[in-house]
């Protein structure tokens, strides 16, 4: 049910079919008050503006979250939209407001005969209908329901969440408030979203704006926007929204267009704002720790000396502090894959009784707040006092600043600079595409390139961790340059046994997903050791090593980990190829992160 709602009981249900077949009967009419269907039923009553006449600002970063189809298969929304233009409505199907649910199936259904059957866009749009009752609507009866409105062949999914616990963080990312009412009704607003193929939110209808002659023309204007089509309709060129007009000796040269700064419009006063924080070592519970301080400027914002990090007091983290360049491109944070947007997830380590330590959010909105150089830096940058939200789109907003294309590799690949790429790494790019077959997870565009798939894999890595029997030897770097190698059982009776790591199964709790961890980026990457997850690897040549022989053999490894059989030469080229991913940006980054104040830890001192 809308908020605005005049509940007319099953026969509104009874209405919308009519509708969907052209006509509606006298005695089909409900008893009672007249029913005022919205606008979405009858013809528009103005001229939709013209396909590209218009702008469809970037509103959000569109959330990830698991479902469950109409087949029973599983899969994370993320997935399903798969670079597609997506319109996601959110229903449940014994909704009986016909201007509630019904009214989103009958406009996407309209959309489907419309624009499916336009071969310019039909390949380039998805559907998804999204139930927020996984207790009755099971797979066999979104199938059911699905039935009416879905024209065969068209790509329009039914789906729902696996269980109620999958389902709050999904309806909170979309901010698609449900409340249960009496007997199995639910009450809602009616939102439907227009997604494009970067997982941008683009548009959100209500039911006085939901209309198909309006959807189709944003649709257009985005299909248009992203070069999928040119102005006369025909095929564009994707080039027009990627960096291949970048210059070349530009930061930006081999990156996607924008990161998600463009979704939010970060502002210098927001920026500065995130970047004051990051830097102060009084967001931490004992004062001491800084965001920076295991995200270094020196060290490409990661930390080489250590294998994993180290939080307040010394107290062990079990996982590698991955690096923060480019990390406003990415819609998979944490080595678990737990966050998707930059905004929630600086929450985790200043929460975390084993990073910053803080014991609430309010806690530390509670010191900013009594700090006399925080409150007017937030009045400045969001026109209100430290909070929540505010303290997240500071610090992401610092951090999608932190960009760093433009290497040797984007010169010569993207710039078209034949002189700019050693032949060494010429041949190793082609091990990394072919032979070796790097580029199944660590994927490369024709116009941009990010290095990741953002999916999760078992490399066996984490089981090993986990289930082999402890001792052996290990490499340490105890100075930059200088590793030593040690026996782990020597120096067992004076260490902290590691904990466990499950990976993506700590998030999850599907057994399937043991050991699984995120594809890491490529760029800068020589400069981000150590490697994987936990840091055990130290240099590049021992990561190449470790996938060339195939990973460590498990039930669960990822099928695409195989044996490589590259000979000594070729393990040298991937790491030349490797080591141009090397960005020139990271010298002004690192002299303007050491320019930065550091908050003072003395209460109440500027």
């Amino acid at each position: 049910m809308t908020i605005d709602r005049m509940r007319v009981g099953a026969s509104g249900l009874l209405l919308l079919t009519a509708l969907l077949a052209g006509s509606v009967a006298a005695h089909d009419q409900p008893k009672g008050p007249p029913v005022v269907l919205a606008p979405g039923y009858s013809p528009l009553k103005y001229t939709a503006p013209a396909p590209g006449s218009y702008h469809l600002p970037p509103i959000q970063t569109a959330a990830d979250g698991p479902y469950l189809d109409s087949h029973g298969q599983r899969g994370t929304l993320h997935g399903l939209y798969d670079g597609r233009v997506t319109i996601l409505s959110f229903i449940y199907t014994h909704c009986d407001d016909v201007n509630g649910c019904p009214l989103a199936s009958f406009v996407m259904g309209q959309i489907a005969k419309r624009l499916h059957a336009d071969p310019r866009i039909a390949p380039k749009l998805r559907l998804v209908s999204f139930s927020f009752d996984p207790t009755r609507d099971t797979p066999a009866e979104l199938e059911r329901y699905a039935k009416p409105f879905r024209p065969p062949g068209v790509d329009w999914d039914f789906v729902t969440s696996p269980s109620l616990a999958t389902l709050a963080p999904t309806l909170a990312a979309y901010q698609q408030g449900v409340q249960q009412s009496e007997g199995h009704a639910f009450a809602h607003i009616l939102r439907v979203f227009l997604i494009d193929s970067h997982k941008r939110v683009r548009n959100i209808y209500s039911p006085a704006f939901l209309h198909a002659d309006t959807l189709a023309a944003d649709v257009e204007t985005v299909l248009r926007e992203q070069g999928d089509i040119d102005a006369d309709g025909k095929p564009g060129n994707p080039a027009s929204i990627d960096s291949g007009a970048v210059a070349p000796n530009d930061a930006r040269l081999g990156l996607p267009a924008t990161p998600a700064a463009a979704e939010v419009q970060d502002t210098p006063a927001q920026i500065a704002l995130g970047e004051r924080l990051f830097f102060d070592r009084r967001l931490s519970l004992n004062r001491t720790l800084s965001c920076a301080m295991c995200h270094v400027p020196a060290q490409a914002f990661a930390v080489n000396e250590l294998a994993t990090a180290v939080g307040i007091e010394g107290r062990t983290v079990k996982r590698n502090a991955p690096t923060l360049l480019n990390v406003g491109y990415l819609h998979t944070l944490f080595h678990d894959g737990r966050e998707n947007r930059l905004e929630q997830q600086v929450w985790g380590p200043l929460l975390a009784s084993n990073e910053m330590g803080n014991p609430s959010i309010g806690y530390v909105l509670d010191n900013l707040r009594q700090w006399p150089d925080y409150p007017a830096r937030f009045q400045a940058a969001f026109g209100a006092g430290p909070g929540m939200e505010n303290v997240g789109r500071a610090l992401a907003a610092y951090q999608r600043t932190l960009i760093a294309g433009g290497s040797d590799f984007d010169r010569w690949y993207y710039g078209r600079q034949k002189d700019a790429l050693s032949a060494s790494a010429q041949r190793g790019f082609a091990l990394f595409r072919g032979k070796a077959g790097c580029v199944a997870c660590h994927s490369v565009g024709e116009k941009s390139a990010l290095f990741t798939d953002e999916k999760l894999h078992n490399t066996g890595l984490g089981f090993l961790a986990s289930m082999a029997p402890s001792g052996g030897r290990r490499r340490s770097e105890v100075a930059p340059g200088t590793a030593i190698a040690y026996d782990l059982a020597a120096v067992a009776p004076s260490s902290e046994r590691p904990p466990n790591d499950l990976g993506r199964y700590e998030v999850s709790q599907n057994p399937d997903d043991r050991w699984k961890f995120r594809t890491p980026g490529l760029r800068n990457v020589a400069l981000t050791r150590p490697y994987m997850h936990n840091g055990s690897l130290s240099t590049l040549a021992d990561v190449v090593a470790f996938y060339d022989g195939g990973g460590v053999q498990n039930e669960l490894l990822d099928p695409l980990i195989k044996p490589l059989h590259l000979g000594a030469e070729e393990r040298a080229d991937l790491v030349a190829f490797l080591e141009s991913l090397t960005s020139p940006a990271l010298k002004d980054l690192a002299a303007r992160a050491a320019a930065t104040e550091i908050g003072n830890p003395v209460e109440g001192a500027r």
